[in-house]
């Protein structure tokens, strides 16, 4: 019969006393700075009485135990000990740092009589928590968690040196004594995972504050009952393809597009529910880590458009998800993982789908038809009707969404006055009406977002409005110096010289331009809310064609 023993303990005394370790299926080191501070202001509040930071949850494994919930706590407080051992070699203490070392850091296995570590972290986060912090190498951080380790000991180690260097040493082996007898924990350890993870989420019912990722995957292991390892194993895969790809916190907005693109839009603050909900014995369990395993790689292709999966489509569909990456647009991302999953055997249908989804977004952003969450909710519709094999091509999905859709008339008129406030938005537009003024799809000036700035004909500033721009009050300038006629690219060096002063001065630079949305303005003779509705009426006239809804 299983068993869960409780236990009120200290929680350097917990750390004296056992072999702990982090389970692969762990995130890594999570705590910044302040959370460190946090705990340490808390200590110092409550010192010399007795402070209670939480439930620290663990599995037996018979010679070490597991770390299910308190690893952050744990961690932090083993980087304390590693912080006072070094201050205390510092000051020339050696015997007393080799007994900190010996209690809180190392420990003599009686089995098999090495010495070991009392924390191991994960597989991430292990080596450079021994290497460059118990071992004190000079190794380079190569992970977000890993840069996180070295901030908390830092910040530990000067809060020791800034309270204890002019002091004798009894106030800093007080503080020992309090983080090993005082600073109090409750254990729970169970002797399997199933109890485990019963007790992290009953801790949470009740109040304990996890985050959503924790939550779904201890909900997910206790659903997998005797394929716990299995669970453990496809966790540890996809989370570990979406944090070396891009970074830890991606995991849960990965968990939760996908889960919206089968299931309609889901909010952050619903998905556990939601999962809890549907997710009912092991079977479905596994099942969704599967796919979440296996569509990892269609995840990080969407934010990736050099991302290999793309040699299996034609080559403009790695350019339409770079213009989406361009345009920052996440809501779309549910409906890109359904195309990518259910429609990886029709490249040419992806291909009109992404074209469609891109011209859909920029009418969107021009004419503000539907808000982002109202867009959001249709992207993940439409995924779900993709998964469920209502829309099994292009042209149907065209037939439906084209309601929410501007029409050519809606977006041109929009267009033809649209104001732009986000430069990398406004640097978007102008790259693409550039190319449709060129023989050559080259456009070697503005590849390389490093060579060409963003540049307001009208300045944002201008050095005397009324001397050098006598076509535009306060009321004008205002009105005009965002407009998309207003904007053009310039290269940097170019930009660097150009000032805020008056358009004859400007246009000796212009006429010099690799661009020829720019070199062009060197042909109008003065700079006034004419020319500007003008040339903005011409790139209205193109915007249509270049964002079509052909397919």
């Amino acid at each position: 019969m299983s068993k869960i023993d409780f236990k009120h303990d200290g929680i350097g005394h917990f750390l004296s006393d056992n072999f702990l370790k982090v389970p692969l299926y762990q995130r890594s080191f999570a705590w910044e700075v302040e959370n460190v501070k946090e705990l340490f202001d808390d200590i110092t509040n409550s010192y010399p009485d007795e402070y209670f930071i939480g439930t620290i949850v663990v599995t037996d494994r018979g010679d070490y135990l597991e770390i299910v919930d308190g690893q952050q706590r744990l961690a932090t407080v083993s980087l304390f000990f590693i912080a006072v051992r070094d201050f205390l070699k510092e000051i020339g203490e050696e015997d007393r740092a080799t007994e900190i070392e010996r209690e809180f850091i190392f420990k003599r296995s009686y089995r098999d009589k090495e010495i070991k570590q009392k924390l191991t972290l994960n597989d991430v986060d292990n080596e450079f928590y021994v290497r460059a912090l118990i071992g004190n190498e000079s190794i380079e951080p190569l992970r977000a968690s890993h840069n996180r380790l070295m901030d908390a000991y830092n910040f530990l180690k000067v809060h020791i040196e800034n309270k204890y260097k002019s002091e004798n040493l009894n106030g800093l082996l007080d503080l020992v004594d309090f983080l090993k007898d005082k600073l109090l924990i409750i254990t729970v350890t169970v002797s399997d995972d199933v109890n485990a993870f019963t007790v992290f989420e009953t801790l949470n019912d009740r109040g304990l504050i996890l985050s959503q990722t924790d939550l779904i995957k201890n909900y997910l292991f206790n659903k997998a009952g005797d394929r716990i390892e299995e669970a453990k194993d496809k966790w540890t895969r996809f989370t570990g393809a979406i944090e070396s790809g891009i970074n830890e916190e991606e995991i849960l907005n990965y968990i939760r597009y996908y889960w919206s693109s089968k299931y309609g839009l889901t909010r952050e603050k619903e998905l556990y529910k939601n999962i809890k909900e549907k997710i009912k014995n092991k079977n479905q369990s596994i099942t969704f880590l599967s796919n979440l395993e296996k569509n990892s790689e269609v995840y990080l292709a969407i934010l990736n458009p050099n991302h290999p999966l793309w040699n299996n489509f034609p080559p403009e569909c790695s350019e339409y998800i770079s213009e989406l990456l361009e345009l920052r647009l996440v809501q779309n991302r549910p409906l890109l993982i359904a195309l990518l999953e259910i429609w990886k055997d029709k490249p040419e249908e992806v291909k009109k789908a992404l074209k469609l989804i891109v011209s859909w977004s920029v009418r969107n952003l021009i004419t503000g038809k539907i808000g982002s969450g109202t867009l959001e909710k249709e992207f993940s519709k439409q995924a779900k009707l993709i998964n469920e094999g209502e829309i099994n091509s292009a042209k149907k999905l065209l037939n439906s969404i084209k309601h929410l859709i501007p029409t050519d008339e809606e977006f041109k008129t929009a267009f033809e006055i649209a104001t732009v406030s986000k430069a990398y938005i406004a640097r978007y537009y102008l790259r693409k009406l550039e190319q449709t003024y060129r023989t050559t799809a080259e456009l070697e000036p503005i590849k390389n977002p490093e060579k060409a700035n963003l540049e307001h004909i009208l300045p944002v500033n201008p050095t005397d409005l009324q001397r050098d721009w006598p076509s535009f009050d306060e009321n004008l300038h205002k009105t005009y110096y965002r407009k998309i006629g207003n904007l053009t690219l310039l290269d940097k060096t170019m930009n660097s010289d150009i000032g805020n002063g008056p358009f004859k001065n400007k246009k000796s630079i212009y006429i010099n331009s690799e661009l020829v949305i720019t070199r062009d303005l060197a042909k109008y003779d003065d700079w006034t809310p004419s020319e500007i509705e003008e040339r903005q009426k011409e790139f209205a006239g193109r915007a249509i064609k270049i964002w079509d809804l052909k397919i």
